[in-house]
């Protein structure tokens, strides 16, 4: 990625977290609406002054529009959470049947599968289809 999509993307992803609108923006940085909109599709690249402009007015240090991943916030958590359960479930559900079907201390292979219980395969150690 260039350096000039990076800083482009990172400001119009904090403009948005921020849920201010280009209108917002440009006139907290004295600039037309229309420069930020066209800046934000690469069609203008904002001079280090205008990067200034554009971190005061979003609240930010201008070296976060340099930075290129951000770490996770509290946006996040929700999304994560949503995700973490059913992925936990799943792996708490396929380990348990592993550990139903392993062979006990001393006996001499698996144990038959019960009626309507399908033995742990393979499979189960590589099946993606939670993630």
């Amino acid at each position: 990625m260039s350096l000039e999509k990076l800083v482009i993307d990172n400001i119009k992803r904090i403009r948005k977290e921020k849920r201010m609108t280009q209108e917002k923006l440009a006139e907290a940085c004295n600039t037309a609406t229309s420069y930020i909109g066209l800046m934000e599709i690469y069609r203008h690249t904002p001079k280090i002054s205008t990067i200034e402009k554009i971190a005061r007015a979003l609240g930010v240090d201008p070296i976060v529009f340099f930075q290129s991943a951000p770490p996770p916030g509290p946006e996040h958590e929700a999304e994560i959470s949503r995700l973490k359960d059913p992925i936990l479930s799943a792996m708490e559900e396929a380990l348990d049947r592993i550990l139903r079907s392993a062979p006990s201390p001393g006996s001499s292979g698996p144990p038959k599968a019960k009626d309507g219980d399908a033995p742990a395969a393979p499979s189960d150690f590589t099946d993606q289809s939670c993630f």
